[in-house]
């Protein structure tokens, strides 16, 4: 399995969002969209699982979820694993991945807006809040602190 941390300006950028796009789960175009139009920035990011050309997963840091107007910053957002690769833990090795680049840029602490309930939790994840989300739906606000990793790349 292959995984790649992108930004807005590698050359695989365009070809993944494209693929993202493509996903059964409607968030994923939705991010697609996002990285087709220019609007991440800075430290955002986009990590994708594959399985030589098949796309396993992907999860993305950015600095606003589908929860608006927090003044919180990253989450740790889009968490999807295709359904054929679920049951291997992708989606927490996505969510530490996520965590790994959240410390590598400097941040001590990191949140996840989700209605799932235990998934993050396993990982350390608190409740914090909740929030209406961008669709008016309720959403729980998570939050982690993370370790500072010395060995910066």
């Amino acid at each position: 399995m292959q995984e790649y941390v992108l930004d807005q300006t590698d050359d695989l950028w365009q070809s993944f969002a494209h693929q993202i796009a493509k996903v059964s789960w409607n968030a994923g175009a939705f991010l697609a969209k996002r990285m087709l139009n220019d609007q991440f920035s800075d430290w955002e990011r986009v990590i994708v699982l594959t399985d030589e050309d098949q796309l396993v997963g992907f999860c993305a840091v950015v600095k606003e979820d589908v929860v608006e107007g927090t003044g919180l910053a990253p989450f740790i957002g889009f968490v999807f694993v295709n359904e054929q690769y679920r049951g291997h833990h992708l989606s927490q090795r996505l969510v530490r991945d996520a965590e790994s680049q959240i410390a590598k840029i400097g941040f001590h602490q990191a949140y996840i807006v989700t209605a799932h309930v235990g998934l993050y939790e396993k990982l350390g994840y608190q409740q914090i809040d909740t929030q209406t989300n961008i669709f008016g739906r309720p959403m729980r606000v998570l939050a982690k602190k993370i370790a500072i990793n010395d060995n910066k790349e």
